[in-house]
């Protein structure tokens, strides 16, 4: 949950670039591979939100397969069985709580001590030592993993790597009309730095800012239906806060809101649905 990004002034330099042919791209076109805008609109039925999906569950979660299994190969998990009973507990209760404990769920609690929590697609659930030990009590605990379940339900993984793809193909199609155009072909490594970093922090950016909020507001219901206190999401939010301070990237840089924010908009979600006065 919190991430690190030095900002050294060359910011364009890791701007994406572009290494498909011309022909590729202008074949891929008219084969209708590169541009498949039409059909990928669908409306979750958990959030009631129209989203942009090029790719199913089942497919991202077998792209996912390889490097679930290497995590849990390569880091270390817990051999405190008394831990590891009070995360699945509190998994069991919140997933119960989102009406998703009939399924399978693979959860891992991995021994380090990172401030985090992770679900990959395929409902594969990581959860660090260090997050354990920052939260208070399971109702802060069952934000964190109701928070990982609205990333399942929200279908977020799909849904950004679509955006990925569909800001990639973009880039494409402007990189031709750039090499097609003699004027703006002498300034083709400039023009596709600043789209880079446009598509960066103008496209994937916020929308991986705003999956991050729909999924703490799922994990608030998730909590409310599971019993759990709605407003220990909030002081969560404010514990790290304070063991992030000094760390963070400014917000339009970063994958994730401010920690500030979250706990502000938690609050006022939690009074707006009248789960709880704060």
């Amino acid at each position: 949950m919190v991430e690190r990004i030095d900002f050294d002034g060359e910011i364009l330099a890791g701007a994406p670039k572009i290494r498909m042919s011309r022909r590729a791209i202008i074949t891929g076109i008219a084969a209708g591979t590169v541009l498949p805008f039409v059909s990928g609109c669908t409306t979750n039925p958990e959030t009631g939100r129209s989203q942009f999906l090029l790719m199913g569950d089942a497919e991202v979660a077998s792209m996912a397969t390889a490097a679930w299994s290497d995590m849990k190969t390569q880091v270390p998990q817990t051999s405190n069985a008394a831990l590891r009973n009070r995360v699945l507990n509190v998994w069991n209760r919140t997933a119960k709580g989102a009406k998703r404990d009939h399924e399978q769920w693979d959860v891992a609690v991995f021994d380090t001590d990172d401030v985090n929590a992770f679900v990959m697609p395929g409902n594969r659930v990581g959860v660090y030592r260090g997050i354990t030990e920052l939260t208070e009590n399971d109702d802060q605990l069952s934000s964190v993993l109701g928070h990982e379940t609205g990333h399942v339900t929200g279908r977020h993984a799909a849904e950004r790597m679509s955006v990925a793809m569909a800001a990639q193909a973009g880039m494409m199609v402007g990189q031709i009309a750039v090499a097609s155009s003699e004027e703006l072909s002498k300034y083709g490594s400039a023009i596709g730095a600043l789209g880079g970093a446009a598509v960066q922090f103008g496209v994937i950016l916020p929308y991986s800012r705003n999956h991050e909020l729909e999924a703490d507001r799922l994990g608030v219901d998730y909590m409310y239906n599971a019993g759990y206190d709605v407003k220990q999401s909030v002081r969560l939010w404010e514990l790290m806060d304070a063991q992030s301070k000094g760390q963070r990237p400014p917000e339009f840089m970063s994958t994730h809101p401010d920690p500030t924010r979250r706990a502000a908009e938690l609050r006022q979600y939690i009074n707006a649905r009248g789960y709880a006065m704060m």
